[in-house]
């Protein structure tokens, strides 16, 4: 089936896939663990210096097990300890930050491979605002797995570990155990707290990013639209009713985040409470000492609770990322790769396509000669585009469909769209300059190449007009382009890479008569070195340059043959359009 709904993984798939992404990047990982323990143990020195030099200024008795320090010395300790805190936290942020963007930059890869296969139907059915939320806001907060998981996690077990072995060496089991139960609390049974209600909110969070997104592409897509029909309220009010939603379930996660920091507060001050009423009978200078590390020492056991909260809206992002990663493609390719000829014959046979549940073409059949052009037309809706995009397969179809007695489904993509080029209506062009656009699948072209096109489509005198020729940045207002233009630079660049057969999907709507000749004129010339053409166009002026016309509706040929002859036949469908199409022209509809 076209397109199915993917099923989302589980957070642990999800995790395992992200480490599998980065595996090779293990040794950053590893480094940034360590350096997250040195910090963490490096911090917590600087408290056992200073309460150990505060017992030797009031001058108690230190328990057993506990050197006694000249004052300088703790002095010139607490210091140390300081600045290797400080060099070794910013190592860790860089080790940790550097695998981190390391990570995303591959991930960034992973994705963009993703849409390619998915293209070009994924962009035009699914939801292009999901899909851009995903390549990028969604990709950014997976920088908290990798950044900011497992060191603090590491850090968490190895800093507890070693507090709770000291403490039962010099303080005894109670002391102990009362930390031990703390830590517990604190880095395990907390950050289980409400993590349902904030698995939910992340995930209902992501999926309002992706249709924000949807409607802010809609929006800007549409701006003088909405100004000239003053729906800019309206659009605004959907982006509200978008995120109302999300914003119920951010209130709850509110709760859930500040009740387990309460809980944790409590848990924390409770075991010092509980050390200090335990371990008073071993002398104040014991309890001073205990309370000083014991205190400090929950910052890095809570660290996994502040961790776990990111961690929900990363685990919701790799979720979608995972699903779309590991989402088989539109239209697979072949598993033996076959070749295409530079120049032959097009031969469709019983062609069906489906879109969703609706039969858009079925079985047609026609045929386009090297150096033929065959005109496909209808109403809208009729069939013609979804020809054009399974020539390419760009949509799944059924059917025999060949080009030089090669099947095209035995053809790799990217060999099928070199020989077969389409140039729709909506002539896109990437944010760049002239010569980067027309470049698009054309490399090793020269200038002298670029402007002999150009000038043939009368954009060279144009062109030289700028001050920066072929490095004329197309999105720089200065430059705006007409419909006219954008589709003689859109069939420029088609033009290019000199395919074997060009399918024109209205590419010349937006042509004045005297841009359409230069056009057909290269078109004509190229179809004297074999360029087949499959022409879908409304404007009779091109239609009679075709041999052959085939008529469609509802996705069925019901008619064909000469433009001349089915003109003739003042009862053809092909007659009846061309009537209505001159009845629009004449009365500027």
């Amino acid at each position: 089936m076209m397109n199915p709904r993917i099923q989302q993984p589980s957070s642990l798939a999800s995790a395992r896939w992200l480490i599998a992404q980065t595996r090779d990047l293990l040794p950053p990982v590893l480094l940034a663990c360590l350096l997250a323990c040195l910090t963490r143990l490096a911090a917590l020195s600087i408290y056992l210096f200073a309460g150990l030099g505060l017992v030797a200024a009031i001058g108690l008795q230190l328990p057993a097990g506990l050197p006694r320090l000249p004052f300088g010395l703790l002095v010139a300790a607490i210091i140390l300890a300081g600045l290797c805190k400080g060099g070794l936290r910013y190592a860790e942020q860089y080790v940790g930050h550097r695998l981190a963007f390391l990570a995303l930059a591959r991930l960034r890869s992973t994705m963009y491979a993703a849409y390619q296969r998915q293209a070009p139907f994924a962009a035009a059915s699914k939801n292009s605002g999901s899909m851009l939320a995903k390549a990028t806001r969604d990709i950014d907060k997976v920088e908290v797995f990798f950044a900011h998981t497992l060191p603090p996690a590491a850090a968490a077990l190895l800093v507890s570990g070693t507090v709770l072995g000291c403490v039962y060496q010099v303080f005894g089991g109670t002391a102990t155990l009362i930390l031990a139960g703390g830590y517990l609390l604190v880095g395990l049974l907390l950050p289980l707290l409400g993590v349902g209600a904030l698995r939910q909110a992340a995930g209902s969070a992501a999926q309002v990013r992706g249709n924000q997104n949807r409607i802010i592409i809609e929006s800007l897509a549409g701006i003088e639209v909405l100004h000239a029909f003053g729906a800019g309220g309206r659009m605004l009010k959907r982006m509200d009713e978008a995120g109302a939603a999300d914003a119920r379930q951010a209130h709850r996660a509110g709760w859930v985040t500040g009740l387990r920091a309460a809980l944790s507060q409590i848990v924390l001050w409770g075991s010092a409470l509980a050390l200090l009423l335990t371990d008073s009978a071993q002398g104040p200078a014991a309890t001073i000492i205990l309370v000083v590390i014991a205190v400090p020492s929950f910052e890095s056991v809570r660290a996994v609770d502040g961790f776990v909260l990111g961690l929900q809206d990363s685990l919701a992002s790799a979720r979608r990322l995972f699903a779309t990663a590991s989402a088989p493609p539109a239209v697979a390719e072949p598993g033996a790769a076959g070749d295409l000829p530079h120049t032959g014959t097009l031969r469709v046979q019983d062609l069906t396509v489906r879109h969703a549940q609706r039969q858009a073409v079925q079985q047609v059949d026609f045929t386009v000669e090297a150096g033929e052009l065959v005109a496909l037309v209808g109403a809208s809706g009729s069939g013609k585009s979804s020809i054009a995009a399974a020539l390419v397969r760009a949509l799944p179809a059924g059917g025999r469909l060949s080009f030089g007695a090669v099947a095209l489904d035995a053809v790799p993509l990217e060999l099928l769209r070199a020989r077969i080029v389409v140039v729709s209506q909506e002539a896109v062009m990437v944010r760049g300059t002239v010569r980067e656009n027309l470049l698009l699948g054309s490399a090793g072209t020269t200038d002298a190449q670029l402007w002999a096109v150009l000038h043939e489509l009368g954009l060279g005198e144009w062109l030289e007009q700028q001050p920066q020729g072929l490095d004329t940045r197309l999105a720089d207002r200065s430059t705006r382009l007409s419909g006219g233009q954008r589709q003689r630079l859109a069939l420029a660049r088609a033009l290019l890479r000199h395919p074997a057969l060009l399918v024109m999907d209205e590419s010349t709507s937006a042509l004045d008569a005297a841009s359409e000749a230069l056009v057909l004129k290269a078109i004509n010339e190229r179809r004297g070195y074999g360029m087949g053409v499959l022409m879908i166009s409304h404007r009779l002026s091109i239609l009679q340059e075709a041999s052959e016309v085939l008529v469609l509706r509802e996705g069925r040929v019901i008619e064909t043959g000469s433009p001349q002859h089915l003109l003739a036949d003042g009862t053809s469908e092909f007659y009846q359009m061309v009537l209505r199409e001159n009845d629009r022209i004449n009365t500027g509809g």
